[in-house]
């Protein structure tokens, strides 16, 4: 029941994207002569549902992952003291992603792009003791490398 009023309150929406096939199903139906034709049958509203989602993902890029928030402050001083930490950071650390935002009225600079709580706590043992007021926030990351 719950999937079938998803799916009517999806198809309001159809009609903005055509029948375009986008990602998985457009790459497995492609015809390729030395492999044979794969042809996919399904509802309409299937192909609406993942032309969303895919809309939605090229809109908003990275992934959902952590950082490791270094200085959070607010104040007269505070834009001037997040770039010192971000330098000395930078000299300290060098190679690693560093952020610094400003989120009214606090200024945040954060560093790594984790997928895990795991892997962003193995690297906040190790800035420890140079950033001993370091915590792990959530965050939208950028793609990390995959070595």
């Amino acid at each position: 029941m719950r999937l079938l009023l998803l799916v009517t309150s999806v198809v309001m929406f159809s009609n903005s994207y055509g029948q375009q096939s986008f990602g998985i199903i457009n790459e497995i139906e492609k015809s390729n002569p030395e492999k044979g034709n794969i042809t996919i049958t399904h509802d309409a509203t299937i192909n609406d549902l993942l032309n969303r989602y895919y809309l939605q993902n090229a809109s908003t890029p990275g992934m959902q992952g952590f950082r490791i928030r270094i200085y959070f402050d607010l104040g007269q001083q505070s834009r001037q003291q997040s770039e010192e930490v971000m330098n000395e950071f930078m000299e300290i650390y060098p190679g690693m992603a560093i952020y610094r935002t400003f989120d009214s009225p606090y200024y945040k600079v954060s560093v790594g792009d984790f997928r895990t709580r795991d892997e962003a706590f193995k690297r906040l043992k190790q800035l420890a003791k140079d950033y001993p007021k370091a915590f792990i926030v959530p965050e939208r990351i950028n793609f990390p490398r995959l070595d």
